[in-house]
């Protein structure tokens, strides 16, 4: 499902309240992976293999979206793996929405609905909120804004989002204060209140699915039009966010603005490696020297199986299994094969993913290292193999047909923090559920 938006969320300096003392270093908020007990689109009906084989189809319709995105303005889909509650306006009341470092795009659902989905928590109404303001048609946000549009009756800027499948958001273009509980201390959770944050407010949306969708998407892309760039001049152009794993997912993970110091002990064992944007901009990329699986190593090459001197890989936490160029996950393939001593199951056993194994311990895994630029991050049992049920182990890797991409399997348990000033993503072995 491929989105095409025209949204520009103008860069106006956020100003920022707090409803209780607060450190200005950061804040964080709770995510919540869909498929976790605590989201209210949890369904025990599904075993672990049924979820595991929509997290891989939806993995593989991403990486397809992320691909073309690379030269259109495209988000791949309002779904979401991991989702948080905000409020919004004067009379807040909480809404679950979409937290995806794969968009810039902020955008919620709006009364009065000429067509809406169905959503579980109530519609925002921006006529019960005095500081709910529409951007006006001859403002420097609405004339930059790229297919933009102007309701001339009432002189405010409209956005337009529409998805290849039919789906779409239309709205106004407007500004608004927007709420997090901040879960930095747990024990005592902050209310942070950020006014002046442009996002669309969408009137008319109709998303073509049979579930129940969240209330709308938070961006956090490098464009100055993500939420992250939109409070930079407060917290810093930094975010960071520590994934619990899949079979922990009782326990929510945590999403950090700013620097948030408090999270982390120390930078030991912590490796850096740079980042790079490519237009437009919303999607980061590192640079991959090679794997090292026990004594051998892969070196990065396409599908023409040309050795480069690395290659770029798209990291992103909306992906949930990690993708690499066919050659070398047929090597990945074939080195595993080799390390393991256990004989893999056929693969007509498992059908939807290509190594697997019965009963497979961590101490049987063999080390795991991707060596990025500058860093070389070495991977645990947990992030190389996941349990699709019945105790049957399988890699958490596949072929890419295009885009290379490190999913979020592979960076549970790790304190992954980006600085988009510098342009580095940093990396720390942690236990995310003690956070």
């Amino acid at each position: 499902m491929k989105l095409h938006y025209f949204i520009l969320l103008y860069l106006a300096t956020s100003s920022l309240s707090y409803f209780a003392q607060s450190k200005n270093d950061g804040f964080s908020i709770e995510l919540i992976h869909r498929d976790s007990p605590k989201s209210p689109f949890y369904n025990p009906a599904l075993n672990q293999r049924q979820l595991m084989y929509n997290a891989l189809q939806h993995s593989i319709n991403r990486a397809s979206f992320l691909w073309s995105k690379l030269s259109t303005s495209i988000i791949p889909d309002i779904h979401g793996v991991y989702l948080t509650k905000i409020s919004i306006g004067t009379k807040p009341s909480a809404k679950l929405v979409a937290v995806d470092t794969g968009s810039d795009l902020i955008w919620i659902q709006c009364e009065p609905c000429v067509h809406c989905y169905e959503q579980r928590t109530p519609i925002f109404n921006p006529q019960n909120s005095s500081t709910y303001r529409p951007i006006s048609c001859n403002s420097t946000q609405c004339m930059s804004l790229p297919g933009g549009s102007c309701y001339t009756r009432k002189n405010t800027c409209l956005y337009s989002a529409r998805y290849n499948d039919e789906s779409y958001s239309y709205g106004d273009l407007a500004s608004e204060t927007f709420t997090f509980d901040d879960a930095t201390n747990i024990s005592r959770p902050i209310r942070l209140s950020m006014s002046n944050i442009t996002f669309g407010c969408g009137w008319m949306n109709d998303i073509t699915t049979l579930d129940v969708e969240p209330a709308g998407i938070i961006g956090l892309g490098a464009s100055p039009y993500s939420l992250v760039s939109q409070i930079k001049s407060k917290f810093g152009h930094k975010f960071s966010y520590c994934l619990v794993p899949f079979f922990q997912l009782n326990v929510s993970s945590r999403l950090n603005f700013g620097e948030n110091e408090a999270l982390i002990s120390s930078t030991k064992h912590m490796v850096t490696t740079p980042l790079f944007l490519k237009p437009p901009k919303v999607y980061y990329f590192l640079k991959l020297l090679g794997i090292t699986i026990g004594n051998t190593t892969i070196q990065f090459h396409n599908t023409s199986k040309k050795v480069h001197k690395g290659g770029k890989i798209a990291i992103d936490s909306g992906t949930t299994f990690t993708f690499l160029p066919t050659h070398m996950y047929s090597e990945m393939e074939t080195i595993m094969k080799r390390e393991i001593k256990s004989k893999p199951l056929r693969s007509n056993t498992t059908r939807f993913l290509q190594l697997c194994y019965q009963g497979l311990r961590a101490s049987d895994i063999p080390p795991v290292i991707f060596e990025f630029q500058n860093a070389k991050l070495e991977l645990e049992a947990l992030n190389n193999f996941v349990n699709i049920g019945n105790d049957v182990i399988c890699l958490a890797f596949a072929p890419a047909k295009h885009l290379p991409i490190f999913g979020n399997i592979a960076q549970t348990n790790f304190f992954v923090a980006y600085d988009l000033d510098n342009k580095t993503v940093s990396f720390k072995p942690q236990i995310c559920a003690k956070l």
